[in-house]
């Protein structure tokens, strides 16, 4: 399937895009600047209080952002730091010896001319805190259970405070808590139906539960993204003009109401979905595409692509990536509780081969929790060396030591089922084989390849290993933290869904402690990995100035393996027509700054 740049230029036009009819709204002709999605990353939801299934980065840097500023921007200078000039907030000041944090707040209107204030703030907090269970940034005991008071005075429209309940790490708080709020317009949300009328119900649990309930069912009705009321009051830079719900085709008109910096210069980019890596490079051969990306497996097409105006230009992603192996699944799940196992794995999976073979030395290894790229200060050297090297004779040593036989000809047994340090392991029985299912997003063929060297590794001590890969929403489907009451989330037993060159991206939570994905219980702990000191070492990075916490955390974690590490493969090998301008340097956090691109 060939994608070329699309012209909407009539009124009430019918685009056809890969089969599937797209009507939008009136406007003048154009011809958008187009950007490439890779497969899986369509964005499908647009209220920014994301629950767990939603949170995915097409929806939060390729259409929430574009939309909703939040109150801190993090990415400066292709460096995963806070940028305040972007940001909703001015720097914070402390008080009360470090508990109450103030901001100011810099002068924003929504696209229908009201000002942003304090009131927005506080309805960003209310429904959070409501409805906290539902959305995919908590965890237990963070925030927002950590805030003991707000104070949004309504005679300081453009000012506020929160109070916590000790005194934090002011890193932390302004990386992974202040990061996360995005001011909604309330004036224009504030409502339990399409019909109702605004008004302060989300100033009561029971009001903001159902206002919640509204907007999450009308941003799940993607048909409307483009005509509802509702999602046209912006104080971003874009609006949605058009959006196939069949395909995730959007796109964006400038918002000529925007207030803050960088205005954009271009009146409509386009961000164009693609069902898998072929069918984008057919689009960039055919010089249709103004921003695409390069899959790996064709990297010695680049100088067929220098001749038809693109350059090159590598995408370091600000995320680790990895493999999840689900804890609590009853079947294996006492198998992955074996930290032994889980060494096992690890020892045999080559991440500098891979890197070598499959990537062609366009990527670089996952040893921690902590990216290793870009280069910054919370590294340790534990993270710069494997500490599970490729070894088989290791890993069968490890599973012969632990009470299995090992068969690398077949599937390995359980002969001594125990709790002692030369047993199988709690919960184990005799006869136990291993033999699991391991699940992945379908789209890249160099992901695939990876998912088929780690079955054959696995293979080799005796871990057997069926592969199912399956379309990037079927997988994301299935992720959710285990609830056994209805057994969602409890029953598959290994996922990846790093086709994407990674399977987290530390945003909006940018200091990378890991707790959204490795805390016990916190909305997106996939996995339901549960560790008393990794949960001490990580809250110990919430309270305690300087580095020594996070580094404590991360060389336990990268010991411990919560996951199974896989190399990172660049977010994506950029191929931009050198006649667009203002794209770089690539922003780590994977924000695209589309109000910045001229094309001339």
């Amino acid at each position: 399937m060939r994608l070329l740049r699309v012209c909407l230029c009539f009124a009430l036009a019918t685009v056809v895009l890969g089969g599937s009819a797209l009507t939008a709204a009136a406007k003048e002709p154009t011809s958008p600047i187009t950007f490439a999605l890779p497969p899986g990353s369509t964005p499908n939801y647009i209220f920014p209080l994301m629950n767990p299934v939603a949170a995915s980065n097409a929806n939060i840097f390729d259409l929430q952002y574009q939309l909703y500023r939040p109150l801190y921007w993090f990415g400066i200078d292709g460096r995963p730091s806070v940028n305040f000039r972007l940001s909703l907030g001015k720097p914070p000041t402390y008080s009360n010896g470090g508990r109450t944090v103030t901001i100011e707040l810099n002068h924003y209107l929504w696209s229908d001319g009201v000002p942003v204030t304090n009131r927005d703030v506080e309805f960003w907090m209310n429904m959070v805190i409501a409805n906290k269970d539902n959305w995919y940034g908590y965890t237990p005991g963070a925030f927002p259970d950590n805030v003991s008071g707000m104070n949004f005075p309504a005679n300081t429209p453009n000012q506020f405070s929160i109070t916590f309940n000790k005194a934090y790490n002011h890193t932390w708080v302004l990386s992974n808590e202040l990061s996360q709020i995005i001011p909604m317009p309330q004036h224009a949300w504030d409502k339990t139906s399409s019909r109702g009328t605004v008004n302060d119900y989300d100033t009561t649990t029971s009001g903001a539960i159902q206002v919640y309930q509204f907007l999450d069912g009308q941003s799940t009705t993607l048909s409307t993204y483009a005509t509802n009321p509702l999602w046209s009051v912006v104080d971003g830079p874009w609006k949605v003009a058009a959006y196939a719900s069949s395909t995730g085709y959007t796109e964006f008109v400038r918002n000529d109401k925007y207030t803050g910096p960088g205005k954009p210069q271009i009146k409509y980019f386009a961000e164009l979905p693609f069902t898998s890596d072929t069918s984008e490079f057919d689009a960039l051969r055919a010089g249709s595409l103004d921003y695409g990306y390069l899959p790996i497996e064709d990297l010695d097409e680049t100088a067929v692509l220098a001749k038809l105006g693109y350059k090159l230009h590598p995408w370091s992603v600000w995320g680790i990536n990895y493999i999840l192996d689900n804890f609590t699944n009853p079947q294996v799940g006492p198998l992955f509780k074996q930290l032994y196992f889980r060494q096992a794995l690890q020892r045999l999976v080559n991440q500098p081969e891979m890197i070598k073979s499959i990537l062609h030395g366009e990527g670089y290894p996952t040893y921690g929790p902590v990216p290793l790229r870009p280069t910054s200060a919370y590294v340790t050297t534990d993270e710069t060396h494997n500490l599970y090297h490729y070894n088989v004779g290791i890993a069968k040593n490890l599973l012969a030591s632990h009470g299995w036989k090992v068969r690398p000809d077949g599937v390995d047994t359980c002969i001594r089922p125990g709790t002692a340090a030369i047993d199988c392991g709690a919960g184990i029985k005799q006869g136990k084989v291993l033999e699991f299912t391991l699940q992945y997003t379908t789209g890249s063929a160099v992901f695939s390849a990876m998912m088929q060297v780690v079955r054959s590794a696995w293979s080799l001590a005796g871990i057997g290993v069926t592969l199912d890969p399956s379309a990037p929403s079927q997988v994301f489907s299935e992720l959710s933290p285990c609830q056994p009451t209805t057994g969602f989330g409890c029953h598959w037993q290994l996922i990846s869904y790093g086709s994407f060159g990674h399977s987290y991206t530390y945003s909006p939570n940018f200091y990378p402690t890991g707790d959204e994905i490795f805390a016990t219980g916190s909305g997106s702990d996939f996995n339901g990995y549960s560790n008393p000191t990794a949960d001490k070492y990580i809250r110990a990075t919430y309270v305690q100035p300087g580095l020594a916490p996070l580094f404590q955390y991360e060389n336990y974690l990268a010991k411990q393996l919560p996951v199974i590490w896989l190399p990172n493969f660049y977010s994506q090998l950029s191929e931009i027509k050198s006649s667009l301008h203002g794209t770089l340097p690539q922003d780590p956090n994977l924000n695209i700054y589309p109000q910045y691109w001229t094309d001339s």
